[in-house]
């Protein structure tokens, strides 16, 4: 473990607390506008914010609390750094190769499809 991936798991944590933040406020104004609570209360967008900032503090707590879990991340960002990513020029010509088998196949698929259904149409009528 480096400081680089502690660095980098604390990015992780911060990224967590974030998403989960704007999920639980979200979900709140989702019950205040469903119940209609944000027209009767004019303190309860305040609240929204605030359980929103509290659901993702006690989440980003309890997930940050667990050393085992904490280890783990780091292992797997340890072996991140060990994989051999592929360059730039590599990766759109795999891309360009997917592409094309995926064209083939569709027009196989498609030209099997065609003879099926005439096959069926000519055994049902």
């Amino acid at each position: 473990m480096s400081k680089d991936d502690a660095a980098w798991l604390s990015v992780a944590y911060l990224v967590f607390f974030v998403l989960v933040s704007y999920v639980v406020y979200r979900a709140f104004d989702t019950i205040g506008i469903q119940y209609g609570w944000i027209e009767r209360y004019e303190w309860f967008s305040y609240l929204s914010v605030l359980g929103g900032l509290v659901g993702g503090g006690v989440s980003t707590y309890y997930l940050r609390a667990d050393h085992d879990r904490a280890d783990y991340f780091l292992a797997a960002i340890g072996e991140l750094r060990k994989v051999n990513w592929p360059t730039w020029p590599d990766t759109k010509r795999m891309t360009v190769i997917v592409c094309v088998v995926v064209g083939i196949f569709a027009v196989i698929v498609s030209v099997f499809d065609l003879i099926w259904a005439r096959a069926l149409k000519v055994l049902l009528t």
